[in-house]
């Protein structure tokens, strides 16, 4: 450890020493006959703490670079862009704020990941309930079905619905990892009994519609996603207790907008109500 912190070993002891007289407990237990160390319940209770304060300190320093620069860093899943954010940014157009946001795109499992690891400040995501993750604001604004979208001519495209159970043979084409729509879709998978053939993944809604169209596979999306397209079709799922597609703005709750952050987030507030 010494060597680590390029310091001498008797420096490391006595702070050592200091920090125990300072908590009254003992960090370390010496076992000189053998020549040994091990951390004490109080020793690794500090570690939790001292690793927590680091992260703290991490975020702190984004924070504030973040702040300097007179922006707000969003996280906007594609999906999510494609539904919501035209509204947003005429809003964020017309106050004159477009141009200080800085968007993150990926899908809503890494764009919580991101919020948390304090790379961004705010962001728009999906789950398929609604979130209680530790530290994290969240506020719903919508919630919406998942469908099963498929070429018109496919001769499962029934208007009238279909069970999950009835696509066993089927293939698919899916977003990539870090979308919210992989985890409804295992979820429905496992219901059904069924190991659906996943081909192709992708980030972007209209390739994925193409090749929808093409009948290179089915998709699986929420609702919203309308195709405004004459070869593609959205089927609804007939199972029971299905998944949905729940919208949320996310926030930590450590962070402290900016008067400019601030002002951005009420005019995201007032154009998702």
């Amino acid at each position: 450890m010494a060597q680590q912190f390029n310091v001498s070993q008797p420096t490391i002891t006595f702070a050592l020493q200091r920090l125990e007289k300072e908590l009254a407990t003992t960090l370390i237990s010496r076992h000189r006959a053998r020549g040994t160390l091990t951390v004490t319940t109080t020793g690794a209770q500090l570690l939790v703490h001292a690793r927590a304060i680091i992260d703290h300190e991490a975020l702190l320093q984004k924070e504030i670079a973040a702040e300097k620069a007179g922006r707000l860093r969003l996280g906007l899943p594609p999906i999510i862009e494609t539904q919501y954010f035209t509204r947003i940014a005429k809003q964020l157009k017309v106050k004159g704020l477009l141009d200080k946001i800085q968007t993150f795109e990926a899908g809503s499992s890494t764009t919580l990941q991101a919020l948390k690891q304090g790379n961004i400040d705010l962001t728009l995501m999906g789950s398929i309930e609604p979130l209680a993750e530790p530290h994290i604001v969240t506020q719903v604004f919508n919630q919406t079905p998942f469908a099963v979208y498929m070429a018109a001519d496919d001769p499962l495209a029934d208007p009238s619905g279909i069970y999950f159970r009835q696509l066993k043979d089927r293939e698919f084409v899916m977003f990539k990892d870090g979308f919210i729509h992989n985890q409804a879709f295992n979820q429905l998978a496992r219901r059904a009994r069924v190991r659906p053939k996943v081909v192709f993944r992708s980030n972007e809604i209209q390739g994925l519609l193409n090749l929808i169209a093409a009948g290179i596979g089915m998709g699986f999306m929420m609702t919203a996603v309308a195709p405004a397209r004459d070869d593609v079709v959205q089927i609804p799922l007939l199972d029971a207790d299905m998944p949905t597609f729940v919208t949320s703005l996310g926030y930590r709750d450590s962070h402290v907008f900016s008067p400019l952050q601030q002002e951005i987030l009420d005019v995201i507030q007032h154009a998702l109500t």
